[in-house]
């Protein structure tokens, strides 16, 4: 995973589901600060990142490209789970959401999701809810 795939990555989710890949470029430029990369070099790896499975690109009737990420349209995603730590018992994830940041996690790291266990309590209180504070 090269540093310009990473800011690829985040120009796609910026621009939103369906971009086109002159709107990621004008992303980029933005978030580069003018310094954006070249049009062609952008296209070729959107290409490398479609060929992956990374993104997704649907033609329109108009012959336009549009780009996604593709976990967010996968018919058969990975298995994700909630394991719950006191009874063992498994809980299917069924948010495309929470499978597509998932992906997206691993894509930085130039890793694939194939499956997630998330160890799980039962909440018994408001403080359980309340996300852990630092520690210093």
């Amino acid at each position: 995973m090269t540093d310009l795939r990473r800011v690829l990555l985040h120009g796609i989710l910026e621009a939103g589901q369906g971009a086109t890949a002159d709107e990621i470029w004008k992303i980029l430029d933005r978030m580069l600060g003018g310094h954006a990369p070249s049009h062609g070099s952008i296209q070729r790896n959107l290409n490398l990142l479609v060929q992956h499975g990374v993104l997704r690109r649907d033609v329109g009737a108009n012959r336009v490209w549009r780009y996604d990420i593709a976990s967010a349209y996968r018919e058969t995603s990975p298995a994700i789970t909630f394991v719950n730590a006191e009874t063992g018992r498994h809980i299917p994830l069924r948010s495309l959401k929470i499978a597509a940041l998932l992906y997206r996690a691993a894509a930085e790291y130039g890793l694939v999701l194939k499956s997630a266990a998330i160890t799980v309590a039962p909440s018994n209180s408001e403080r359980d809810c309340q996300a852990p504070s630092p520690s210093i």
